[in-house]
């Protein structure tokens, strides 16, 4: 007798549902999902202990006719597809028909469910894949499902479920999510007889956004609209002021459907970097609209998971649509700048996504100059101003239209110098040094002369003239060509600390980070004083920039108070 044989059905949908189900939150999100796809407008969700003895999904939508009843708790039975070739037209959460079938293999299961063409409504218990009794029963259009009991029969699983309130935040969350990209259906969560949440189905992202992450979110919030190739990206992201320690404010939806995807996080980092300061993430909510051909989603049975065919042009799409999107933040009073962004977007995606270093790859001097021309806009309005002086010997204050701008006068010039040391290390540009009367000799630690010797372009580009002189010393012919009132002795020493200490393996992230450190370590610092003609050309500079808002380390360069705010102070 062989040693290969077929499973029972019930062996099988336990086996499906460890896929499918591995906590009381797989069972709330696909019945809630399987709401959505059958129209409902309104959708209660209830719970008892975290979900693990009790969840009860309550819907309107148009009921499941008694026809099919029979196939609604059959394995790969499902009303949205057809055939494979379906799959690439699919929009519905759910596709494969396992859900139901797999929730009952390990649950006591009862289902009441009404048409709009039955009279009556009928009500079906089952228990661990069996049906044990089937009834007429009064009931609104619509679908309830109650599951009970979850894991009864699979001790082990029911073993490593974490504690009530841990299974309890795991569901909050994740109807959270599907009400975010979900806001024409009302979705509300019931625990243990408590009301938790509620969202109201009116539609409005940023009421949702109140609701859920409070007044200081929602004030900082700058509209998605992008469009391109096929793809359109809608939805929210967090200004320069808003950043969070962690990714979970970080939310994509592919045709409303949750999901995680690399390519996406890697695409939004590099589009906030700058922005968000080191360590922290932007804030976003963004969903992804796009043909079904587009993506696989029938990668994992959470669904959680996608495989896009063309992975790199997506990075681009969605880094365009965040980057584009910060750069119309209101700056000094100016919502409406004058200057197409595109292609300043388009030199910084060459920038991340290339090596502007090789020989191979030097400029001629007319591309240099239109290049560079690139970090500042072609037509600025003047920028007005009441120049009111200088706080803390760190802070210009300006007033404007009825609101006062403090101005970081460390952190503007540091993005005036990052900009301008960015655009000459692309561009392989070496003219940008101060020459210095006397060169200076300094000897170095073996790790110092090191990093130094394989990283001279980096010293180069960013405008040192330096070059190896001994064993373990530097000449250092020039430095960075600095204005305003630096202290220009200590900037090779300071910037060389830094990367040493600080040294990444990645390139690209070591390459921004040297830029961005000489820009520091070159800008204009707290505690010194500035004239009234530095002060307006510092102002005037960056405002020409088209992205000023931070510092390259993610400091806001400016941040403002209105006259309503003051008064409300004082009152």
């Amino acid at each position: 007798m062989g040693n290969i044989v077929l499973l029972d059905d019930l062996t099988i949908n336990q086996i499906a549902a460890g896929e499918v189900i591995e906590r009381p939150a797989n069972v709330v999100k696909e019945l809630v999902e399987n709401s959505i796809d059958a129209g409902a407008k309104n959708v209660v969700v209830e719970i008892k202990k975290g979900g693990k003895t009790f969840i009860k999904v309550t819907d309107d939508g148009k009921g499941i006719s008694f026809d099919d009843i029979p196939l609604a708790f059959e394995r790969h039975a499902t009303s949205k597809i057809r055939d494979i070739s379906d799959l690439e037209n699919t929009y519905s959460f759910g596709f494969r028909g396992e859900a139901v079938a797999s929730i009952l293999s390990i649950s006591k299961m009862t289902l009441i469910t009404k048409t709009i063409d039955n009279e009556i409504g009928v009500k079906i218990e089952a228990k661990g894949g069996e049906l044990l009794n089937k009834e007429d029963i009064g009931a609104s259009i619509g679908t309830t499902f109650i599951v009970e009991d979850l894991f009864y029969n699979t001790p082990v699983r029911l073993k490593f479920l974490k504690q009530d309130a841990t299974e309890f935040r795991y569901i909050k969350e994740m109807l959270q999510k599907i009400s975010l990209a979900n806001l024409d259906v009302s979705i509300r969560l019931i625990s243990d007889g408590k009301p938790i949440f509620k969202s109201s189905g009116n539609g409005s992202l940023r009421d949702l956004i109140y609701i859920l992450y409070g007044k200081e979110i929602q004030k900082n919030l700058l509209d998605v609209n992008h469009s391109e190739d096929g793809i359109t990206i809608t939805g929210v992201i967090g200004n320069t002021m808003v950043a969070k320690e962690n990714r979970k404010s970080q939310i994509f939806f592919l045709n409303k459907r949750n999901i995680n995807n690399r390519i996406l996080t890697n695409s939004a980092d590099e589009a906030f970097k700058g922005g968000t300061g080191i360590g922290k993430f932007g804030f976003l909510i963004l969903n992804l609209e796009m043909p079904a051909s587009f993506y696989d989603v029938n990668v994992h049975p959470t669904k959680l998971e996608v495989r896009f065919k063309d992975e790199d042009n997506l990075y681009k799409i969605v880094y365009r649509a965040i980057k584009e999107t910060l750069l119309k933040a209101e700056f000094l009073g100016e919502t409406q700048r004058i200057g197409n962004d595109k292609e300043y977007v388009n030199n910084e995606l060459d920038y991340i996504t290339s090596h502007f270093n090789s020989d191979d790859n030097k400029k001629n001097s007319e591309t240099e100059k239109e290049k560079a021309e690139l970090i500042k806009r072609d037509e600025v309005k003047e920028l007005k101003y009441k120049y009111i002086g200088i706080i803390f010997k760190t802070f210009i204050i300006i007033e404007i239209d009825n609101e006062l701008y403090f101005v970081d006068q460390h952190a503007a010039h540091e993005r005036l110098l990052y900009e301008q040391i960015k655009e000459n290390y692309k561009n392989n540009t070496e003219n940008n040094t101060q020459m210095m009367l006397m060169p200076d000799i300094r000897e170095l630690s073996h790790k110092e002369h090191f990093f130094v010797k394989k990283n001279l372009k980096y010293f180069r580009s960013s405008g040192f003239d330096i070059e190896p002189f001994g064993d373990n010393s530097v000449k250092i012919n020039g430095i960075p060509d600095i204005e305003y009132k630096a202290n220009k002795s200590d900037i090779f020493t300071d910037v060389l600390d830094e990367m040493v200490t600080n040294e990444r393996n990645n390139m690209k992230d070591q390459e921004d980070r040297f830029i961005a450190t000489v820009a520091c370590k070159a800008a204009v610092k707290a505690n010194m004083d500035l004239t009234k003609e530095e002060v307006d050309k510092l102002l005037t500079s960056l405002f020409k920039l088209r992205n000023p808002y931070t510092c390259p380390h993610g400091r806001p360069t400016t941040i403002k108070m209105s006259k309503d705010e003051i008064e409300k102070l004082i009152k």
